[in-house]
Formats: C-alpha cells, sequence, structure tokens
C-alpha cells in the first residue's frame, strides 16, 4: 500500500458516517430485512472496514494514480477489476441525510449517550420538512444499534428498546388549532413513557410557546459541507470507497457556499460520472448563482432614466448605501427600505434590480408567491427564512421581496386562511426586524394592490418609504428600444412615440413579437419593421386620440389654473395619463370644490370643443366620474362640509341613495363641470392646439407643459404657499382604465 498526501485531516465521524451507510445497504439489499453477513458488525469486519477507511490506505503506487489523474482518471476509485463506480448505491437524498445526521452525532457511542440515553428527550431541528421521512428511515436501519427499535405511534407498548419520534407538523387555516393540541396531547403521552424522545422540528414550524420554554434547545443537523460530500462520493463514486481527493478538493465550494445550495443543484451535480466532475458542476451552479444574484446585465438607474419620485428615491438610497460604505454616514441614520407599487408590469422588478446594479452589491430575490409554491404553512416559511438568510449571507445588498400583498392582512376575517395569514405576517414581521438589526442590506418591496397589505408592514421601520411606480417616459422607452436596436442608426423617436403610454412588460412583448414576425417572414428585425407594424390598423385610433388628447389637455390646463404641478401628461392604447401634484391645503369646502372641478375637467373640455361628450370619464372607481362623486358624498356624510353640517354619518354606499340624494349628487357633478367648461373657454383654442401636439407627440413632460401654460394666469388657492418646494408636494397621479380620463 502507498500513502498519498492529503489536504486536510478527516473529521472524526467519517468512520461511523461510513459504518451507517454499510448497514442502510445491507437492509436495502435484504428483502427480509436481516443484515448480509458481510455486513455483520463482528470484530473481523469491523477490522477490515476499519484499515479499508484509513484514507492515506491505497493498492496503487503514486506514479499510477499520477498518470491516471493525467488522463482523467480516479485511479483511487477503480478497484482491481477495473470498476469505478459502487454495485450498490443509496439514493442521494437519503445517503445525504445519513452522512448528516452522522456529523451531528459523531459516534455510535455518542449515539447512546445523548440520544438513546435513559429519559433522554432531542429536538432536531434544521432541516426540511419533506426530509423527516428520510430521518426516520435512517434511524430505523443506520443511526441506530441493531437491536433498537424506532416508533410513531403512542398507542405501542413498550417493549424493548425503542425511540419514539414525534414529528411537529401543523396544518392551515382553523385546523392549526387542534394541530397544536394533539402535539401537546402527544408530548405528554410520550414524556410519561421510559422511551427516549426525538422531536423533529423541520424548518418553518414552530413549537407552542408553553412546550418551547421546557423542552431543551434544539440540536441542529449539521448542514452539507465538504467532508460530507467528500464522504457522500466516496459512497457513490468510488467502487474502493476512496476518491482522489488531490484532484476533488481543490474544485469544492466553501462550507458556507454548499450550505445555501438547494437540493436540485446538489442531486444534478451527483450525476455526474466521477468525483472531480460533481466538484466542477457544484462549482458552476455556485457561479450561476453569485450571477444571478450580483444582477449581471442588469441596467443601472442611470440607465433607465426617469424622474419620479421612485427613480428618485432608489437614486437616494444607493447614495446613502454608498456613503455609509466610505464611513461617511451610520447605518442607523439612513433610510433603508422602500416599497414600490403600481399597476403591474411597470417596472418594479427592473427598478430593484437596478438599484443593486447602480450599488454595485447582489440582488437577492424573493416573493410571497413563489415562497407559498413550495407547499404547507411549513415549507413556505421554511422558503421565507432561506430568502433572508441569503440576504444576510450576501450583505451588503438588496434584498427584494414581490407580491408582498399575497401575505393580506390580519383584519382580514371573513375567510378560514386567517389563522394561516397571520402566522405568514408575523413571521414576516419578524425576519423585517431582523433583517434591520444587520448593517449592508436594502429591503426592497413590490405590490400592485398595497391597500391589501397588513398596516404593520407598511410602517415606517419596516418600509421606510412608499412610491409608486408609474408609466415610462419616452426617454425610457428610447433606453428600451436602444436595447433592442443596439446598432441601428435610425432614429427611434417617433418608435418611441407609438409606444408612449405602455408598460415596459407591454413594450418588451411588442418587440418579442416584431422578432417573430420578422423571422417568419425571413426579414431583418429593425426599427423600421416594428413601427410599421405598430402602426397596422391603427388608422381608426386618429379620432379617439384627438378626444383623449382635448380630454387630458383639459385635465391639465384646468389643474395649471389652479395652481397644481403638471409631472406628465401621455396618451397610451387604453387611454390617458396625467400625472399632477396639488399643494397642501386645510380641507375647505373651496379645496374639495377644486379638485371636483379638475376631475371633471376632461369632460368639460370634450363639450366645449366636441359638443359631446364620451364615455372615458367613468367606468371603474378610478375614473373622473367616481372620484368626483366620492368627493362630494365624502362633504356631505363624512367631512362636515355639505348639506348635513355637522353630523358624521360613514361611508356612503352609492347603491342605498334616495331618489333626493341622487337628484343632488348630479346637480354637484354638473355645476362643478360646468365651472370647468367656464374656465377652459377663454383658453379654448391653447386647448385644441396643444391636444393637436399631445396627438402627434404622444407625451408631454412638465417642461413641455409649462412651455405651453406659463403664459396662462393661474388662480392660486387661499392656502398656496409661495415658499412651498417639491419636497413639501404630495404626489397623485390619476390613471383611467376603460375611461381615459
Amino acid at each position: 500500500m502507498t500513502q498519498f498526501p492529503l489536504h486536510s485531516p478527516r473529521p472524526a465521524w467519517v468512520s461511523f458516517g461510513k459504518q451507517v451507510l454499510r448497514r442502510m445497504i445491507s437492509d436495502q439489499s435484504n428483502a427480509a430485512g436481516k443484515r448480509d453477513a458481510a455486513f455483520q458488525d463482528h470484530p473481523k469486519s469491523r477490522l477490515l472496514d476499519t484499515l479499508n477507511d484509513l484514507p492515506r490506505a491505497q493498492h496503487r503506487d503514486s506514479a499510477e494514480l499520477d498518470q491516471l489523474r493525467g488522463i482523467g482518471i480516479d485511479g483511487w476509485a477503480l478497484d482491481d477489476q477495473g470498476h469505478s463506480r459502487p454495485a450498490t448505491v443509496l439514493p442521494p437524498s437519503r445517503s445525504l441525510i445519513a452522512l448528516r445526521l452522522s456529523a451531528t452525532f459523531t459516534s455510535s457511542r455518542n449515539v447512546l449517550d445523548t440520544l438513546l440515553a435513559p429519559g433522554a428527550v432531542t429536538v432536531l431541528s434544521g432541516f426540511r420538512t419533506a426530509d423527516a421521512d428520510q430521518i426516520l428511515a435512517v434511524c430505523r436501519c443506520g443511526i441506530l444499534p441493531e437491536e433498537w427499535k424506532v416508533t410513531t405511534r403512542g398507542d405501542e407498548q413498550p417493549r424493548g428498546q425503542r425511540l419514539r419520534v414525534l414529528q411537529v407538523t401543523t396544518s392551515t387555516g382553523t385546523s392549526r388549532t387542534g394541530d397544536l393540541y394533539r402535539l401537546e396531547r402527544n408530548l405528554c403521552e410520550a414524556l410519561q413513557q421510559p422511551s427516549p424522545l426525538l422531536i423533529l422540528l423541520p424548518d418553518g414550524e414552530s413549537l407552542p410557546d408553553n412546550l418551547s420554554t421546557v423542552l431543551p434547545n434544539p440540536v441542529k443537523l449539521e448542514p452539507l459541507n465538504r467532508d460530507i460530500l467528500i464522504t457522500q462520493m466516496e459512497h457513490s463514486h468510488s467502487a474502493t470507497g476512496k476518491i482522489d481527493r488531490k484532484a476533488v478538493e481543490p474544485a469544492l465550494p466553501d462550507d458556507s457556499v454548499l450550505a445555501r445550495l438547494g437540493d436540485p443543484d446538489i442531486l444534478l451535480a451527483l450525476r455526474a460520472p466521477d468525483a472531480r466532475s460533481v466538484a466542477e458542476r457544484l462549482a458552476t451552479a455556485i457561479s450561476r448563482t453569485r450571477m444571478q444574484a450580483s444582477g449581471a446585465g442588469a441596467l443601472t438607474l442611470e440607465a433607465i432614466g426617469g424622474t419620479s419620485p421612485a427613480h428618485q428615491a432608489a437614486a437616494d438610497l444607493v447614495a446613502d448605501l454608498h456613503r455609509w460604505q466610505r464611513g461617511e454616514i451610520e447605518w442607523s441614520d439612513m433610510s433603508r427600505s422602500l416599497l414600490i407599487h403600481g399597476e403591474p408590469g411597470t417596472g418594479k422588478t427592473v427598478l430593484a434590480a437596478a438599484i443593486a446594479a447602480s450599488a454595485g452589491v447582489p440582488l437577492i430575490q424573493g416573493s410571497f408567491g413563489a415562497w407559498q409554491a413550495n407547499g404547507h404553512l411549513g415549507d413556505m416559511l421554511a422558503a421565507m427564512l432561506i430568502c433572508f438568510r441569503d440576504a444576510k449571507f450576501h450583505k451588503p445588498c438588496v434584498l427584494f421581496i414581490d407580491e408582498i400583498d399575497s401575505c393580506g392582512s390580519r383584519a382580514d376575517t371573513g375567510d378560514r386562511n386567517q389563522a394561516y395569514r397571520q402566522q405568514v405576517i408575523n413571521e414576516f414581521l419578524r425576519q423585517i426586524d431582523f433583517l434591520h438589526r444587520e448593517e449592508g442590506i436594502l429591503l426592497i418591496g413590490a405590490t400592485n394592490f398595497p391597500g391589501k397589505i397588513d398596516p404593520a408592514i407598511l410602517r415606517p421601520g419596516r418600509f421606510d418609504l412608499h412610491h409608486e411606480m408609474p408609466l415610462p417616459t419616452r426617454q425610457q422607452i428610447l433606453v428600451m428600444l436602444e436595447q433592442a436596436f443596439p446598432d441601428s442608426p435610425q432614429d427611434l423617436g417617433p418608435l418611441s412615440r407609438k409606444l408612449a403610454g405602455q408598460t415596459p412588460a407591454v413594450i418588451d412583448a411588442r418587440i418579442r413579437e416584431g422578432r417573430a414576425r420578422a423571422r417568419r417572414q425571413g426579414r431583418s428585425f429593425d426599427p423600421g419593421f416594428l413601427e410599421r407594424i405598430l402602426g397596422q390598423g391603427q388608422s381608426y385610433r386618429k379620432q379617439l386620440d384627438e378626444r383623449i388628447a382635448v380630454h387630458e389637455c383639459g385635465h391639465v390646463i384646468t389643474a395649471w389654473l389652479y395652481g397644481e404641478e403638471i409631472k406628465r401628461v401621455c396618451l397610451s392604447p387604453a387611454g390617458g395619463l396625467t400625472e399632477r401634484t396639488a399643494p397642501p391645503h386645510a380641507g375647505l369646502e373651496a379645496d374639495f370644490d377644486r379638485q371636483m372641478t379638475i376631475h371633471l375637467a376632461g369632460r368639460a373640455a370634450e363639450r366645449l370643443v366636441f359638443g359631446t361628450v364620451s364615455a372615458g370619464a367613468g367606468g371603474s372607481a378610478a375614473s373622473d366620474l367616481a372620484q368626483a362623486a366620492k368627493l362630494a358624498l365624502s362633504m356631505d356624510y363624512e367631512l362636515g362640509l355639505g348639506i348635513h353640517g355637522n353630523a358624521w354619518l360613514g361611508t356612503p354606499d352609492f347603491a342605498r341613495l334616495t331618489a333626493e340624494e341622487r337628484k343632488r349628487l348630479q346637480d354637484q357633478l354638473d355645476h362643478a363641470e360646468d365651472l370647468a367648461r367656464t374656465l377652459l373657454y377663454p383658453h379654448r383654442h391653447h386647448l385644441q392646439e396643444m391636444a393637436t401636439v399631445l396627438t402627434r407627440e404622444r407625451e408631454f413632460d412638465a417642461s413641455t407643459v409649462k412651455s405651453w401654460l406659463q403664459a396662462l394666469p393661474r388662480k392660486p388657492g387661499p392656502d398656496d404657499d409661495p415658499e412651498v418646494t417639491g419636497d413639501d408636494i404630495s404626489n397623485e397621479a390619476t390613471a383611467f382604465g376603460p375611461g381615459f380620463g
């Protein structure tokens, strides 16, 4: 035998782990459940195993091993018949659990002295719910001495030497209370038996407070590490029980990285033909994960552009993170979290990736949808914990959590999911609080429905900043087009006009559609081809776009006359959009009347220019008519400014208004529209000219709007302060669905 210098000593538990694997193979090979004679634990067998397990024992000399390594063959794994793989191999999911348990308890003597000691109670944690069955199987035929049995039933008589196992699994909804009661009842019953007790506590599950305070601290199952993986490969990728560690160890990732790999990466790597290839596959998987986390290829905030409050808040977070990294500010002195809300496809995920790319830190992504897809409550919470743990591992980094509205609110008590929702929200709040104790992690959340989120999640300290993600400006659309046509000499301005008012997701879909058409027609894909596609069938839109432009310009001019700031106005296939900010006011009746007038100014502009009105002011609960009606009824019912005087009558129900109340509401809205038309009448020619250009350009930014309207006289409100800055102005965007605003 020759000896080969090894890079690192093997831990003491390895020989115990190999013994466990041999016993499990014997049990698997014998259908009767009796171990083969070759695996009996008699002294001769143990001695042969011990000699064979010596790390430096090898029947080939060093020169032959080096020669085989040079041609890519693992000489350590080859037996005398030329086989490099064993005849019998356990499923990797089972053998890895067996080795992790072996590394946790370290030796058969320690198993007897701790797990199987008289009256012992052991709580085992650090594994997934899906691993519990594998742990039971390893206990039955590997870890425990042969004379010991495992039972999961409380009605069995404690005959012989038995290990009682309880698994903590709780259901969701109303049945969770019953599960916790049964768990406590079973635990009390098991504690009265002389058998030692093992409690399996998967990640994401928790013991009730009255149990966790009396039970011993959990023993955490050893996570995957280099020694466990090497021992696994000696079992699965060697006919001799050894591998060429000199070739394998340099390619293996560090322990901290291996512990975070998911089952798919590990199982896929173990399909490689030899140990060296397994290590290389793992290194590739980790490199791919790191590249995804680093946001490779993501646009920066500078490349995206954008001047909305959401984009400005993102830029401020990045600037503060850089100041913190340079030691100029304390972590506690900066905002550390941002919640982005907006309609689907507006680029919330892209903005989060741009924050990470601009900061030069990894992007860690999670979503409630992905967490919930893992299974029941325990699996879902375990996935959540892994995501937060990854963020702490990669810090400084950006943690982006999507679909936060899926967690719901604890105030929602009308369905059977209340108990589930409460546990999810409580754990989410707990993880956010733990996260904010760490320095160097920016938390970015995204949602389409902020109104559905529990208020405790939304409060400052959890999510400090809240901003809406608007539709992209034409400048941002140009950035997208420049990415799609990086080498095109053509002017992309006309194409950006055709795509104005659409979400980034829709724009991306139209670009993909254009590529597919060009490919099917055997043509090159260029801006002109895409522009022709977008223009097909759009001639009928001209008159509609003219009406939408007049409608939007009516809003813009009236808001401007009342002293508001106009951020942007644009046309889209779905209608129109006007973004405006109103200065703070005291909540006088005149303030609400002004808002009603602005809401109905689009309808007034249509009547003024075309002599008729369309349904564009109505439709959804966000439409002009709906908003104006809510204001009018709120003044009467809730604000003490209407016909009922000093009375609060609760939220008005539109469906239960009396005929008299409907008539009053109609009169108020008619008056608001008449007032808007009166304001617009002196500027009707200006309105039409502005609408004509807007129809062609599709979008005006704040500076363009100002250039159009700066000559018009403004009507400052009674509480307007000329010293008020943009930071003191709240953002209000009006978007219009079935109608166009």
